[in-house]
């Protein structure tokens, strides 16, 4: 099998924050070689390791996001390194890079340098602001990249749970993660504009530009009113106080209610279910017929009496019962798991959602998330785990350069 990017050449020269692009292009087919200097990216730093030891070829963060890639050896900075580099761009497709705007071309290894001389050759650059503008040099964290972005303000409790709680950051590198996406998103556009004129371009990717366009409600809220939103537990910012989503099962799980019978269909199948069990008797009053009425987060007491209603219903059942049963009606509810539960999904069993991998000190597979889509004619496949360090570099050299 091989997948639907299959035949392109990719360069990539990135840390944390700009590996998971590659690692997406590789898992579609493309041939991403991993440039690393002699002591190996920065990524292959980053924790947790096999057995808690520490090693370049140990790190399951890094197995996670350089899976069907390979690695090469070249240093930089000695002139046998830079002979390659240029050797190896020329050969390529596509670059991916995360250094700081203008560090590879003040030695003359960058776009500016040597996107000239191959005119078909898309070059990406990842950074936290851009290329340009007063920020451009500034670093940053993923951390940094949410809170300057925009979603961390949105993201936190509400008072009455924790009492002054400071803005949340969402862990998983979701800002290097939302920065790589719009990365990959900009190089399948260029390479749709190549395939029509045989040019190439610079993609130029800003993490801060990236997370600043995923605070949903949070920019129109501003833009059109002026008005910041209000962090909430376990439901979305809103410029008011929202009835809760979150609701204690009587087995000490949670369930999670986006909404309530939004149509009226579904409201008399959730009114017919609770009234079985002896609740929401008052329900079939005529003030609560009018869907916008009963809709949560539009301050009307009917609302708010539903909510609280649906609150005593879900006390009285476990988890499991709230959430099946409301799929049955059509309902968008859910339990929320815990990661061992979420390991055991069968759902993701079913779909072959997982792969294993193996590596350094580490005699038994890990599970790993495997395909993120799924294609009919080219499937997604593990063709190699992470690469070693240096493991494919005189391979990659014989095979890319003769």
């Amino acid at each position: 099998m091989s997948g639907p990017l299959t035949g392109l050449r990719v360069i990539e020269y990135t840390g944390p924050l700009g590996q998971l692009a590659g690692k997406l292009l590789a898992d579609m087919g493309a041939d991403v070689v991993a440039i690393e200097p002699p002591a190996g990216s920065p990524a292959r730093a980053v924790g947790p390791f096999v057995d808690d030891v520490p090693g370049p070829d140990r790190s399951l963060n890094y197995w996670y996001h350089n899976t069907n890639k390979r690695s090469v050896i070249v240093d930089l900075t000695a002139a046998e390194g830079v002979a390659a580099w240029k050797s190896l761009v020329a050969k390529a497709d596509i670059v991916i890079e995360d250094c700081a705007p203008g560090e590879l071309d003040t030695v003359g290894l960058g776009h500016a340098s040597l996107r000239p001389a191959v005119d078909s050759l898309i070059w990406c650059s990842i950074t936290p602001f851009g290329q340009t503008g007063p920020w451009a040099s500034y670093q940053a964290t993923d951390m940094v990249g949410l809170a300057l972005g925009g979603p961390m303000m949105m993201n936190g409790y509400d008072a009455e749970d924790v009492p002054g709680a400071p803005p949340i950051r969402g862990h998983g590198d979701q800002g290097y993660n939302t920065a790589c996406h719009y990365a990959v998103q900009g190089i399948l556009a260029a390479l749709l504009y190549r395939d029509k004129t045989g040019q190439g371009q610079h993609v130029d990717a800003s993490m801060h530009e990236a997370c600043s366009s995923t605070t949903e409600v949070g920019l129109p809220y501003w833009f059109t009113q002026r008005k910041n939103v209000i962090r909430q537990t376990g439901r979305h910012a809103a410029a008011q106080r929202t009835e809760p989503w979150l609701h204690m099962a009587a087995d000490g799980r949670h369930a999670l209610i986006f909404g309530v019978g939004r149509d009226n269909a579904s409201w008399k199948r959730i009114k017919e279910w609770f009234q079985a069990d002896g609740f929401g008797k008052q329900l079939d009053e005529p003030r609560f017929d009018e869907p916008a009425a009963r809709q949560p987060g539009r301050g009307s007491p009917e609302a708010a009496e539903v909510m609280s209603e649906l609150s005593r219903f879900i006390a009285a059942h476990s988890a499991d019962e709230v959430y099946r049963g409301g799929q049955e009606r059509r309902q968008s509810w859910g339990v929320v798991r815990a990661p061992s539960e979420a390991l055991g999904d069968p759902h993701w069993e079913d779909r072959g959602f997982w792969t294993e991998v193996s590596g350094e000190g580490r005699d038994a597979p890990v599970r790993m998330p495997g395909a993120p889509y799924a294609f009919s004619a080219t499937p997604w496949e593990l063709r190699r785990p992470a690469p070693k360090l240096g493991e494919h570099t005189a391979e990659v050299l014989a095979e890319w350069l003769t």
